[in-house]
């Protein structure tokens, strides 16, 4: 009986019980417990959004200029936090002097552009209509009547005391959401791997080869999307400004240009929005003809940008489906406002690459 006691204690383990032979709750058998906790948290996250933007805005930043800072840190041999902080001075010194040398000019011709926009509103009427009255839907619309209407609801939203009041805290919420989105990026360029490891204690132990697997997929296919999408957008504003200024000399070129190279971040709807307030803006200023050269411009700039730039810089590390990607720029909106649009292409990429590891061949 002893010797059967004995036996019995070595199968089991030292001070394990045949009670106690299950395996712990941290390790459960499939990956299901991982996923409800990955909904609820989803969930958590969904019913907080609007305090996510900063925290959002800090991670994508981080995610792009990590590589940076570790190439930084092992050829300088400085710790960590010296490196993170030499870079953050490197990155924000210039983007400082810029935003110093053009926030006169930006905040000028943006100010001018919106005064003007009735009157360049009423022009596209006149040109489109042929007159100063037209008829839709059986009622008879006047395009003075639509640009004053137009021009008393922003003078009203400028210019009451309570709504002024809403613009300047709108404008400190602003500022207090870009300093926080530094202060974030900082930690998150501090200890990038404690994030990551913290996503991967939440998958059971047996599964987290595979999903470490997947996350390298995943990586792969968005630092070359988010980053190669950063440099068109830089390079699409750049272009634009130098073509509307120095050889259409257009006014409010400037705001025109970085208006263009944001709208560059939403697929399909971006660009035709783009090019319509640049041609808009250029109907009003020299007639139909500099319209129809500014119109043209666009197209063949976004031809070289979609057969030259694109398979270059992002080449097909996102190929998803035209309507998917609407569908995921939309949904992305309505969740969480022009960020949630802007996370909707990676996040459908990231979808697919799981999809596609992991569907039954």
């Amino acid at each position: 009986m002893a010797e059967s006691t004995e036996a019995h204690a070595e199968a089991t383990g030292p001070g394990v019980s045949g009670q106690a032979q299950r395996r712990p709750l941290s390790e459960p058998e499939s990956p299901w417990f991982a996923l409800a906790l990955l909904a609820a948290s989803g969930l958590f996250l969904l019913s907080v959004r609007q305090i996510l933007p900063p925290f959002i805005v800090g991670a994508s930043l981080a995610y792009i200029f990590s590589p940076v800072v570790g190439q930084l840190e092992k050829r300088t041999r400085l710790p960590r936090v010296l490196a993170v902080l030499t870079f953050l001075l490197i990155l924000l010194g210039p983007l400082a002097v810029i935003a110093w040398l053009v926030e006169p000019t930006l905040v000028g011709e943006t100010k001018d552009l919106l005064t003007n926009s009735p009157a360049i509103l009423n022009n596209l009427l006149l040109q489109l209509f042929g007159g100063q009255s037209f008829t839709v839907a059986g009622q008879v619309i006047n395009a003075d009547t639509v640009s004053a209407y137009l021009l008393d609801a922003m003078l009203e939203f400028l210019g009451t005391p309570a709504q002024a009041i809403h613009v300047a805290a709108t404008a400190v919420d602003a500022a207090l959401d870009v300093f926080l989105s530094l202060v974030l990026l900082f930690y998150f360029l501090l200890d990038p791997k404690r994030f990551a490891g913290a996503v991967i204690r939440l998958i059971p132990p047996r599964h987290r080869p595979q999903a470490q697997e997947l996350g390298r997929e995943i990586h792969t296919v968005l630092s070359r999307y988010v980053r190669g999408l950063l440099f068109l957008v830089v390079l699409m504003a750049t272009v634009t400004w130098a073509g509307l200024s120095l050889l259409f000399r257009i006014p409010y070129s400037l705001p025109i240009a970085i208006a263009t190279g944001f709208l560059e971040i939403i697929p399909f709807l971006g660009p035709v929005v783009a090019a319509g307030i640049a041609s808009v803006v250029a109907l009003f200023y020299g007639g139909t003809n500099l319209a129809l050269a500014v119109a043209l411009f666009y197209l063949v700039l976004r031809q070289l940008e979609d057969q030259l730039v694109m398979p270059v810089v992002i080449g097909r590390a996102v190929e998803i489906y035209p309507a998917v990607a609407i569908f995921a720029v939309l949904a992305g909106g309505a969740l969480g406002g022009v960020l949630g649009a802007l996370l909707g292409i990676p996040v459908a990429a990231a979808l697919k690459v799981a999809f596609d590891r992991w569907r039954p061949m």
